[in-house]
């Protein structure tokens, strides 16, 4: 199934009002309608419109990142689901991240975003041959 450019589009437009420190622009992303929640790195989740908003204006407060660019590893759609999988690079350091959109009242709206660090490869421990897989939530 072809991922449409308007679900590309807004998860452009996520990263543009980040950059910018673009409250107004952020606020007309998030779904307003829609169960949405945003787990910062680091911070506790948050699962309401107006909480998320006011994470993201206290983010703001301190201006924006020098840089920021979405490195997208994968874009995919699930049901009515667009999931943008990939990594924020911020400065000359790397978060995993998802956004996932859906479409309010026939636009792609953010409803989850989660940003978390990436651990570098020389302290991830190694794969152990015999080892089942490790799922760490």
């Amino acid at each position: 199934m072809p991922i449409p450019n308007a679900f590309e589009a807004a998860n452009a437009a996520f990263y543009q009002a980040f950059a910018r420190a673009d409250f107004d622009a952020m606020r007309r992303l998030w779904a307003a309608k829609l169960p949405v929640s945003c787990l910062h790195p680091g911070a506790t989740p948050l699962l309401s419109r107006i909480d998320i908003l006011d994470s993201w204006r206290q983010i703001f407060l301190h201006g924006h990142p020098s840089e920021i660019a979405f490195v997208p590893r994968q874009m995919s759609l699930v049901g009515g689901i667009g999931i943008a999988c990939g990594l924020e690079v911020i400065g000359g350091g790397q978060i995993a991240c998802t956004n996932l959109f859906a479409e309010e009242d026939g636009t792609w709206r953010i409803i989850h975003h989660q940003g978390g660090p990436v651990i570098p490869a020389d302290m991830r421990q190694p794969a152990r041959p015999d080892a089942a897989p490790v799922t760490r939530h």
